[in-house]
């Protein structure tokens, strides 16, 4: 946040164009880290999304996303207004800073919680919540129920395919999202270019 403040160019395109510069920034210091220590190919596959090894005593570390849950749910209110730009939130008395850090915080560690028990899974947090706000709207504490339904029969779709495709094997859950999502992303996109 501290850096977006320093954009001088506020254009809405600059905010992820910074998100992704600074994630291959921690990636890259992370892969030097890795190479020094010769674990590169433990880190590939511990961050590839896989479901085959959650196990009891493995995946206990996500009840800690319950309580995040819950937050997000109680202000959710407050970040639909907080996504309607910071000018219009500060006149309706909001205070867009600490609502926006809350937000961060909340996705941060709910992300972080994720990777650490299963690993990457591409493309989830973006389709989903975007397939939702085509039909639903832009209203968050609507949309929060529908949005999880979904992404969990999304998630458990793909599961399901990825452990029939190649029966007895299993393909990871990560490869099987990433492909099905960027499908289905490249399709949302080409949808609205075409109501453009």
């Amino acid at each position: 946040m501290k850096i977006l403040e320093k954009i001088k160019f506020k254009d809405a395109i600059f905010i992820p164009l910074v998100g992704i510069m600074f994630g291959n920034i921690i990636g890259s210091i992370t892969t030097f880290f890795a190479y020094q220590h010769d674990l590169i190919q433990s880190m590939t596959a511990w961050l590839q999304g896989d479901f085959s090894m959650i196990l009891a005593g493995r995946y206990e570390l996500l009840y800690i996303s319950v309580p995040l849950l819950a937050i997000a749910y109680f202000y959710a209110n407050k970040f639909t207004i907080a996504g309607m730009g910071e000018d219009f939130s500060t006149n309706l008395g909001l205070n867009y800073k600490q609502i926006i850090n809350l937000g961060l915080i909340i996705v941060a560690v709910a992300t972080s919680v994720v990777v650490l028990t299963v690993g990457l899974i591409p493309f989830l947090g973006l389709i989903i919540p975007n397939i939702v706000s085509i039909y639903r709207g832009d209203h968050l504490r609507k949309n929060l129920p529908h949005t999880a339904v979904l992404g969990a029969v999304f998630v458990l779709a793909c599961d399901i395919l990825g452990r029939v495709v190649i029966y007895p094997y299993e393909i990871p859950i990560g490869l099987t999202v990433g492909v099905i999502g960027s499908g289905i992303f490249i399709y949302l996109l080409l949808r609205r270019k075409a109501y453009v």
